[in-house]
């Protein structure tokens, strides 16, 4: 059902009955709900039976506890948790990160202040860091500028798990063609062999790469290696 802008929530509607109040006050009620339930007042946060529980609530308990106790135990409602489970089902969740990749893709964060992002001479191609630079300045000296333009992209966003199963998301390089190109120092590889965690960690990222079928190529300070 589409909304309009003249929409209007359904009201409670008056009625006469012998019934109690559904909401616990001991009350007759006087009013009937669009689902069926009657109530003394128009609203149903207004009948005493429903205040009273509210106020019986051990309020700091029901703040501490998560949500999925929460729900458990009867204490708040799991319409957001059914929500969720629906949006899963559905695939939204799975359509917004492929919105999202492709969003990145073109307009990659800044994630570095120290190290903006910046235009690659007169192109729109953004590059980060003299590494990347670098890189660029090469291509150009063997293809020339307009091959750049056409040919040279931000590469894409991929989901990886890193060496704990925890899944990540990775913003690679450049891609041309099919070609994946990760640029690193030694010291955004390893910190120059001080850390193999972050080694492991940018292993994951090219290796699930070639994984999705793309060709990657690592070049490390300033020298191509085959991903395989």
């Amino acid at each position: 059902m589409t909304r309009t802008g003249n929409y209007k929530k359904p009201q409670a509607v008056e009625v006469v009955t012998e019934e109690k109040c559904a909401y616990g006050c001991g009350r007759t009620a006087k009013f009937k709900f669009t689902a069926g339930k009657v109530c003394c007042s128009k609203h149903y946060n207004s009948c005493p039976g429903k205040k009273k529980q509210f106020s019986d609530m051990d309020h700091s308990e029901r703040t501490a506890k998560s949500l999925a106790t929460r729900t458990r135990e009867g204490i708040t409602k799991s319409s957001q948790i059914k929500g969720g489970e629906t949006r899963r089902n559905s695939g939204h969740y799975d359509r917004l990160a492929d919105k999202m990749r492709e969003h990145w893709g073109d307009h990659p964060w800044q994630n570095n202040l120290q190290c903006p992002l910046l235009p690659y001479k007169d192109t729109k191609l953004l590059f980060q860091g003299s590494y990347e630079l670098k890189f660029l300045e090469a291509l150009e000296e063997q293809h020339g500028t307009d091959w750049i333009t056409e040919n040279v992209r931000r590469g894409p966003t991929v989901w990886y798990d890193d060496p704990n199963g925890k899944e990540r998301l990775y913003i690679s390089d450049f891609i041309i063609g099919n070609t994946i190109y990760e640029i690193k120092s030694g010291w955004t590889w390893d910190h120059k062999g001080a850390d193999p965690l972050l080694e492991e960690l940018n292993k994951a990222k090219l290796t699930r790469c070639v994984e999705l079928n793309y060709n990657v190529i690592l070049v490390l300070n300033g020298e191509e290696i085959q991903w395989q």
